[in-house]
């Protein structure tokens, strides 16, 4: 079971181009190309920060980071810039649990060799012998429609069609 949820995890990580769970402590090389600003992917956006930044084997001072790329006054140079950084979910949110343990019960639930059954008028898929578990299109409508994917993570606006609702009385306002 739990290499199952390893497996989902890494496929959900690579599907969104995130990584979800807590690294700490990790270098990553970037390699810039002569700007001021240093781009940092997506991949390791969620809840970066970045505790020292080397380039040429010398500490690097005067950068700043927003979230997203790193700058200097000076330029970057073309030398490769290793971060020793932290990122990731200190606690993965639920929404991702329950996308990640739906689709291991869903595998759980195939024979071997079965991609999809469905019960009216029986209908049963077959995998070709060399194909690997992947994630469901559910599951990859739900990582769409939750905003995980590629730089997209964030709260979700909703709206409801109708009369505006004042919560200190019963009195309906108007648009």
């Amino acid at each position: 079971m739990s290499a199952f949820l390893a497996d989902v995890t890494s496929l959900i990580e690579d599907y969104c181009g995130r990584d979800l769970d807590r690294r700490s402590g990790q270098s990553i090389t970037l390699y810039p190309e002569g700007a001021c600003a240093l781009s940092i992917p997506a991949r390791y956006q969620t809840f970066l920060t970045v505790t020292a930044v080397e380039q040429d084997s010398q500490a690097v001072t005067d950068w700043t980071f927003n979230g997203r790329q790193l700058t200097r006054d000076a330029d970057w140079g073309e030398s490769a810039v290793t971060l020793t950084a932290s990122w990731g979910y200190e606690a993965v949110p639920a929404s991702l649990k329950a996308i990640s343990c739906s689709e291991v019960i869903r595998w759980l639930a195939l024979s071997p060799g079965v991609e999809s059954e469905r019960v009216g008028e029986v209908e049963v898929t077959f995998s070709g012998a060399n194909s690997a578990q992947t994630l469901s299109a559910a599951t990859r409508t739900s990582l769409r429609q939750g905003r995980w994917r590629r730089g997209a993570v964030g709260s979700l606006t909703l709206r409801r069609e109708g009369p505006v609702l004042d919560l200190r009385g019963p009195v309906v306002l108007h648009d």
